[in-house]
């Protein structure tokens, strides 16, 4: 039997003694000014740190203050028609990033929390490549990889099937899925989802069916049962025109509180492309380091245990588009957007754009180059850097066959075609960026690969420009491929980052 989930109440009114609890939660209710029994219980019950603390009234902030190295951020809950009492409690309610939520309604928050406090993280999706068009349907059909199926032609006149997916997606009655679509369509047609949820333990027995709008499908469509199912999903079209599918996302819930974690965040463009970021607060004290996610198929935030190791307030950012992520490009609003997030951390910690790291492993690596070019950091710290993506795709076609087939459509979704003449101006995308950067107060951390295969001259022209630019660059190659020798390579990466801390930020290891 899963452990039962800690919550803390501080108030006037136990909601114990109120509302049923969920039979997941383990209750536990104190008076203001009860710090102390508070940590007698914590000690009793050997509990580390609560799930989830709800705050009846933000005067009762001083138990948590003495509460503070077992405080977790984003799992502290206030009601949010409440102002700070005083700048101290601000500051207390920023720095544990305390969500502000309608409290009105304790039994329908007793009933979220009890399935959006679950542990981990999950989300995948199906990709255009799992989508079948119906076979009645006699206009032009094109699989862009992993891209998008375009479909163009007569729907009819009325709402009719027109793609499914191969697979259903499991929905658990105790963690709820919610469902993105990235679409792209012309307004000469519409579309709508279908989703069936079929019985567990059946084959075809239909309980609930549900029909999302465009309109509806606009925010992201939480299945919130209480049952468990399979969800069978179609896309249904009338009008006619072109419409291009990209991916089915599916990720786990946590309703208003995060995404794939609390506290998680989800950057869109009006072309419902999808870039993830997690903010964690550290020490609040400089720098403020961001880290972008490596290639993954699973959608979710990677790196959170090695950022948190090393003790500074740090973003987290992740790239759930393709197969396994489009290396942060993309529209300019979506591209605006990730800078704007980094400069708004940056002004929530009062940080200096001289107190901030950018770093990345692998694809990671051309996202803290091209997004560093913004700023002019302290450092930016690379494993197996990345620059010449136009470079990749060509080489998959006779040097790296199978082994990256996604630079295929990272090349036609950045440039829209796929010869010589979209390869350079991939790479020429980044250079361009990247040669007007300001990095003369910038350290560059690089751990690289002597060989080198998806961007064998990757080292070299970074060194070269970076020459010109009079920044400070650290170096330390590895014998091997682009893909081995992980161990090392992340070592190098932390140790890298644990010189930056100590020489520009005087932090201890």
């Amino acid at each position: 039997m899963a452990a039962k989930l800690n919550i803390l109440q501080v108030g006037l009114s136990d909601w114990s003694r109120e509302f049923s609890l969920p039979e997941n939660m383990a209750w536990h209710f104190f008076w203001p000014g009860s710090s102390l029994a508070i940590k007698k219980v914590m000690q009793m019950y050997k509990i580390a740190r609560f799930d989830a603390i709800i705050l009846d009234d933000l005067n009762y902030l001083l138990d948590l203050q003495e509460l503070e190295d077992q405080l977790t951020p984003y799992t502290i809950f206030y009601e949010e028609k409440q102002a700070a009492p005083s700048k101290e409690a601000a500051f207390f309610l920023k720095r544990f990033c305390a969500q502000a939520v309608d409290l009105s309604d304790p039994e329908e928050i007793l009933r979220l929390l009890a399935k959006a406090l679950f542990r981990g993280q999950y989300g995948d999706k199906l990709t255009p490549i799992d989508a079948l068009v119906q076979p009645a349907f006699k206009g032009r059909i094109c699989y862009n990889g992993y891209e998008d199926l375009e479909l163009e032609g007569a729907y009819g006149e009325d709402f009719s099937p027109l793609v499914s997916w191969k697979y259903n997606i499991v929905a658990n009655r105790f963690n709820p899925v919610e469902l993105w679509l990235e679409y792209q369509k012309e307004a000469s047609c519409q579309i709508q989802l279908r989703v069936k949820s079929i019985a567990e333990g059946s084959t075809a027995t239909v309980v609930e069916e549900r029909v999302f709008s465009e309109e509806e499908m606009e925010q992201a469509l939480v299945l919130d049962h209480d049952f468990t199912s399979y969800l069978g999903i179609s896309l249904e079209a009338k009008g006619q025109g072109r419409i291009r599918i990209g991916a089915l996302h599916q990720r786990l819930t946590r309703y208003q509180f995060g995404k794939y974690v609390l506290g998680g965040q989800i950057l869109k463009d009006s072309k419902r492309q999808e870039i993830n970021y997690f903010f964690y607060p550290g020490d609040f004290k400089p720098p403020l380091a961001v880290y972008f996610s490596g290639y993954r198929r699973a959608e979710g935030f990677e790196g959170f245990g090695m950022m948190r190791s090393l003790g500074m307030p740090f973003l987290l950012f992740s790239d759930p588009r393709v197969d396994g992520g489009l290396f942060y490009l993309g529209s300019q609003e979506l591209e605006t957007g990730i800078k704007q997030v980094i400069q708004d951390h940056l002004d929530l910690l009062g940080f200096s754009e001289q107190e901030l790291i950018l770093s990345g492993i692998s694809m990671g690596t051309y996202g803290a180059m091209y997004y560093g070019a913004d700023f002019k950091p302290a450092g930016i710290v690379l494993s197996k850097p990345l620059a010449n993506l136009g470079t990749i795709a060509e080489r998959g076609r006779l040097l790296l066959p199978r082994v990256f087939p996604t630079a295929f459509d990272v090349l036609h979704r950045h440039t829209g075609g796929k010869g010589k003449k979209e390869v350079e101006e991939l790479n020429q995308r980044f250079w361009q960026k990247f040669e007007a950067a300001d990095f003369r107060q910038t350290t560059f951390a690089l751990s690289y690969m002597k060989e080198e295969d998806y961007d064998p001259t990757a080292f070299q022209d970074l060194v070269q420009a970076l020459e010109v630019k009079k920044a400070r660059v650290v170096s330390k190659g590895t014998s091997g491929r682009h893909n081995d020798d992980d161990s090392s390579t992340i070592s190098w990466f932390v140790n890298y980052y644990k010189m930056l801390l100590r020489e520009k930020f005087g932090r201890k290891d």
